[in-house]
C-alpha cells in the first residue's frame, strides 16, 4: 500500500483557460468528460454545470470543478488515501468550456484509488 502524494511538478497534464472573446456575454460551463480503464474503450458524459441536472453525482463534480475555477490541474480530493500498488491504468480527459473559458485536460492515473484521491467525484460516471 501506498499514500498518494501530489507534486504540481510532476503532473505530465495539459490545461488551458482562455478568457471568453465575448466580454459580459452569458458564462456557460459545459465539459465532455471521458473515462477509459486499461484497453477498454472510454466512455464519455457531457458535464453541465450550468443547467439543473438530477443526477447527484453530476452536482458533486461540478461542485468540486467549481472550487478550482474549472482548472483541473489543481484538483486534489484526499491526497492522503492510502491506495495499493495495483496497476490498471485508467486514462481521463476533459474537455469544453468553464465559465466561459476552455478547458482541455488529460491524465492516466496508475489505478481508480489514484483516480479517486485527486480528482474525487469528477471522473465517477
Amino acid at each position: 500500500m501506498r499514500t498518494v502524494k501530489i507534486v504540481a511538478t510532476v503532473l505530465t497534464l495539459t490545461a488551458a483557460t482562455m478568457p471568453s472573446p465575448l466580454s459580459g456575454a452569458v458564462s456557460e460551463s459545459a465539459v465532455t468528460l471521458s473515462l477509459s480503464v486499461g484497453d477498454s474503450p472510454a466512455r464519455s458524459v457531457l458535464l453541465r454545470c450550468d443547467r439543473d441536472d438530477s443526477r447527484p453525482s453530476f452536482a458533486t463534480a461540478c461542485g468540486m470543478l467549481g472550487r478550482f475555477g474549472g482548472d483541473l490541474t489543481r484538483m486534489t480530493y484526499d491526497i492522503d488515501m492510502i491506495c495499493d500498488e495495483e496497476r490498471v491504468p485508467h486514462t481521463v480527459s476533459a474537455s469544453g468550456t468553464w465559465e466561459g473559458r476552455a478547458v482541455r485536460f488529460e491524465r492516466t492515473y496508475d489505478n481508480r484509488c489514484e483516480l479517486t484521491a485527486l480528482t474525487g467525484p469528477v471522473f465517477s460516471f
